[in-house]
C-alpha cells in the first residue's frame, strides 16, 4: 500500500491467460511484490502515456498558432529531450542508467 494515500478498491475482469502472464512476470523479474502493485504501476504508466499525448497535441496546436502569427518555433530534438529528462531525473536522485 502506498504510504499516506487512501486507495479505493476496484473489481475488474481479466482474462486468465493475462493474469498467468502477469504472475509469471512478477515471479521471474521480482520487480513487484504483488499483482496489485504491478497493475497499479501499469495503470499509472498508461495514464502518463495519455498525459504525454495530450501535452504533445497542445504543444503542436500552440506551435501552429504561433506560426500562423509569423513566429517560428523550433522544438527540441529527441536527443535534446532525452538529455533534459536525464538531467531532471539526476537532480531528483534518479538515473536512467
Amino acid at each position: 500500500m502506498t504510504k499516506g494515500i487512501l486507495m479505493q478498491q476496484y473489481v475488474m475482469n481479466v482474462e486468465p491467460a493475462l493474469i498467468k502472464e502477469v504472475d509469471g512476470i512478477i515471479k521471474k523479474e521480482k520487480l513487484y511484490s504483488s499483482r496489485n502493485e504491478f497493475i497499479r504501476d501499469a495503470v499509472r504508466s498508461k495514464v502518463m502515456d495519455f498525459r504525454v499525448l495530450k501535452m504533445r497535441a497542445l504543444a503542436k496546436k500552440a506551435r501552429e498558432n504561433a506560426e500562423r502569427h509569423g513566429v517560428k518555433i523550433r522544438l527540441p530534438t529527441r536527443k535534446e529531450r532525452d538529455k533534459f529528462a536525464e538531467e531532471f531525473l539526476k537532480e531528483k536522485g534518479f538515473s536512467l542508467h
